[in-house]
């Protein structure tokens, strides 16, 4: 499917001025999406559009995403003010909702939340949150992928427990500090799995 395909254009617009390596994961992103997608259930359109949008952000340098986001009127933390490529998602989406791109609110959760997750994310959100995590170029980023692939076909809320686990692992190992949405979300699938 091509980057442009059936999407609106506000969008199109976005994506035409994103590089060509950016626009390649978001490709690889739709692609592992819709597959995900099919496998649980989920809306393949909707989840589709999401990874489509999920990084419309993510060229800004961070001093320009803590720049755009109080721009926006979000509420930036002093952990996001540290790594400020935390905000690429909530950007993204606010550009999509003011742009008129985009007003379907599981689109604009999911583009959201793709990066630290969230307890209350729907079913495409997880899909794209997950495919976003499983482009193969991000393999050597993530060596538990292989497992987060593997529990992710098997179930959504698996998967994401996977990733959540292993960045966890990986956060604690390297001394850095996890995103308390990230942890919220870890938290709250391992008590719903514990019903």
């Amino acid at each position: 499917m091509a980057l442009s395909s059936g999407l609106p254009a506000p969008l199109q617009s976005r994506l035409a001025a994103l590089p060509a390596g950016l626009r390649d994961h978001i490709e690889r992103v739709r692609s592992i999406a819709r597959s995900l997608a099919a496998t649980h259930g989920a809306d393949a359109v909707v989840a589709d559009l999401t990874a489509a949008a999920h990084d419309v952000a993510r060229h800004l340098p961070g001093a320009h995403l803590v720049e755009e986001a109080e721009r926006l009127g979000l509420a930036v933390s002093d952990l996001e003010r540290r790594h400020p490529v935390l905000l690429h998602g909530p950007v993204g989406a606010a550009w999509l909702r003011n742009d008129g791109a985009i007003d379907d609110p599981e689109v604009l959760e999911g583009v959201h939340w793709h990066t630290t997750g969230h307890p209350a994310l729907a079913p495409v959100g997880r899909v794209v949150f997950l495919a976003d995590k499983l482009d193969p170029a991000k393999a050597q980023a993530y060596p538990y992928q292989e497992e987060v692939r593997e529990r992710a076909f098997a179930s959504l809320e698996e998967g994401m427990l996977a990733f959540l686990e292993g960045a966890l692992r990986q956060h604690l190992e390297d001394g850095g500090v996890v995103h308390p949405a990230a942890n919220d979300t870890r938290n709250a699938l391992l008590l719903g799995m514990a019903c």
